[in-house]
């Protein structure tokens, strides 16, 4: 649409939501982990692509079965940067926990951990959720996997008072959204869209009209959908920032 070109070198974040199709992972309390996993990595997927400078990419999108080798070739493949799996647990405990593999809590897949598991606890622990830790283990998924990466145990579904939370649809939102943060964090992602002045992306469009760098009818497609890629909103906003410096 846009005439001009962003040219970004963008961290990948390659996000998997656990199990999948046959493979309803734990349940308990009306919940089923496949589910969950996959609304929050949606959640975390938009919420990501929204408001920083990232590639993202999901392992599954819909209720479909992935093998645990299949998963981490696809991050392998892609060429990720980062790989966080998206789980639930169950069997008699309560809280969030985060794992890396085996022997790697000192190392910078650890520091990653850490920031991701800070920013998750800031927020679960004001709702009274157990921290259990940080941890490490020999899950396929983070021993396969060639880049940096962490499995997210995001509470139990069979504990009363974790399942409670897991049904409150903004405790979900928070969780996704601190999830997403840690994980900016962690990788000094860019804002994509620190401004906050009303109309700015309209005045940025209108600008670029008078510019010559939009034609008459890309621009009434930009205004009738504003915004439609990452890339357009990046330019945008740069080109908004020179406008304002005139």
């Amino acid at each position: 649409m846009l005439s001009c070109e962003v040219n970004l070198a963008l961290t990948l974040i390659v996000l998997d939501p656990g199990h999948g199709g046959h493979d309803s992972g734990a349940t308990g309390y009306g919940l089923v982990e496949k589910n969950l996993a996959l609304q929050i990595g949606l959640k975390v997927r938009d919420f990501l692509k929204q408001q920083y400078q990232v590639e993202v990419k999901m392992t599954r999108e819909t209720d479909v079965f992935i093998s645990l080798s299949g998963r981490a070739d696809f991050a392998n493949k892609a060429g990720a940067h980062y790989f966080v799996s998206l789980h639930h647990n169950a069997a008699g405990g309560e809280g969030f926990e985060s794992f890396v593999y085996r022997g790697l809590l000192n190392s910078q897949t650890g520091r990653y951990q850490q920031v991701i598991h800070q920013e998750i606890m800031g927020y679960l622990g004001t709702l009274g959720v157990r921290d259990r830790g940080r941890k490490d283990a020999d899950f396929a998924v983070i021993r396969e996997t060639k880049m940096p990466a962490v499995l997210l145990e995001n509470l139990f579904v069979d504990n009363p008072f974790d399942a409670n939370l897991l049904k409150d649809p903004a405790v979900i939102d928070q969780l996704s959204q601190k999830i997403a943060v840690g994980i900016a964090k962690a990788f000094n992602l860019k804002e994509l869209f620190p401004i906050t002045t009303p109309d700015w992306k309209k005045e940025a469009v209108d600008w670029l009209f008078k510019e010559g760098l939009l034609t008459n009818e890309d621009w009434k497609k930009t205004v009738e959908n504003p915004l439609p890629l990452w890339a357009e909103a990046v330019v945008l906003r740069r080109l908004y920032e020179k406008m304002k410096q005139k």
